[in-house]
């Protein structure tokens, strides 16, 4: 694979799917959800009663808010099309999967005492998704141009004619 530089669009679609995942990320020490007593961050909603029975997901989703800041972060050291590509893909696939997460995670809570964690988180993971998909959309490489004859040539080019033999 050969090294190509990046175009500008492609590298403002990585970072804008980079400050998607700090937003998310960040969106982690806002308030979820509001109880009596308070309100609660994302690390403490595991304690929440509507997450509970949905533990695995709060780990998974946990741990992929996480990974999606290293991955976008990992944009900047790529040096071809097709890994920019794979990344990508790579970061959408993410940003759909914590969606789920968060919707699974949420969908237990009252509406009414959600927080500005989950809408910033929200905003975050649409904005990573719209940078892989414009990072992605910058790096599919131009195709090579094709030469075209002109005037009256033969399709299948010059016609060569034997040699006479002197003798």
């Amino acid at each position: 694979m050969e090294r190509t530089r990046s175009t500008p669009y492609s590298r403002i679609g990585g970072l804008a799917a980079l400050g998607g995942s700090v937003l998310t990320v960040g969106s982690m020490f806002m308030p979820w959800f509001d109880t009596a007593s308070g309100s609660v961050d994302f690390w403490h909603l595991n304690g929440v009663e509507g997450v509970q029975p949905d533990t695995r997901t709060y780990f998974l989703t946990l741990g992929l808010m996480l990974l999606l800041v290293v991955w976008c972060a990992l944009y900047f050291t790529l040096h071809t099309h097709e890994t920019r590509m794979v990344w990508a893909f790579g970061g959408f696939t993410g940003a759909m999967m914590l969606y789920g997460g968060d919707l699974r995670i949420s969908e237990d809570l009252p509406v009414s005492s959600l927080g500005a964690g989950e809408t910033a988180a929200a905003i975050g993971l649409l904005l990573l998704a719209a940078g892989c998909v414009m990072a992605l959309a910058a790096n599919i490489p131009e195709p090579a141009s094709v030469h075209h004859r002109t005037g009256n040539a033969a399709l299948l080019g010059p016609v060569s004619r034997p040699r006479r033999r002197s003798g």
